[in-house]
């Protein structure tokens, strides 16, 4: 993982005892990275457990440049297993899950109602370097 997803990690790790669906964790974080101009894609469809053959469906999940995801929520439903991914990953580092969907349009939700969305989690995200980082990778 490089410094920057690591640290994107670091900083979404408040969110993770938010009481919230994937749904409504995907529109914190996108909200979250659109506020620094970070560029991402939302996504709604399911995540497959090849190994349990089981599925979390529908799920949502952010899909970050160069193959990167940000999901807080599948192992909610498929197992707190490490071979499940968490957080800031690449697919292709968790042969055992499939993720397929489409793209979903998150709306802009001001931060008071992401404060009471997440129990005031999200005043807790602190991402000031993000945009500075991405322009600079």
């Amino acid at each position: 993982m490089s410094d920057w997803h690591d640290e994107l990690e670091f900083a979404l790790l408040p969110l993770e005892d938010a009481k919230i669906d994937s749904d409504c964790m995907t529109f914190v974080i996108s909200n979250a990275l659109s506020e620094q101009g970070v560029f991402h894609q939302c996504r709604i469809g399911y995540a497959e457990d090849r190994l349990g053959q089981m599925a979390t469906a529908p799920h949502c999940w952010v899909e970050l440049e160069q193959g990167w995801c940000i999901d807080l929520r599948l192992r909610q439903w498929l197992g707190d297993e490490d071979d499940l991914p968490h957080g800031v990953f690449q697919p292709c580092n968790f042969p055992r899950v499939r993720y397929q969907g489409t793209a979903l349009v998150v709306p802009h939700l001001d931060a008071e109602v992401l404060r009471v969305m997440t129990d005031d989690a999200y005043n807790k995200v602190k991402l000031p370097w993000l945009a500075e980082r991405v322009r600079a990778a």
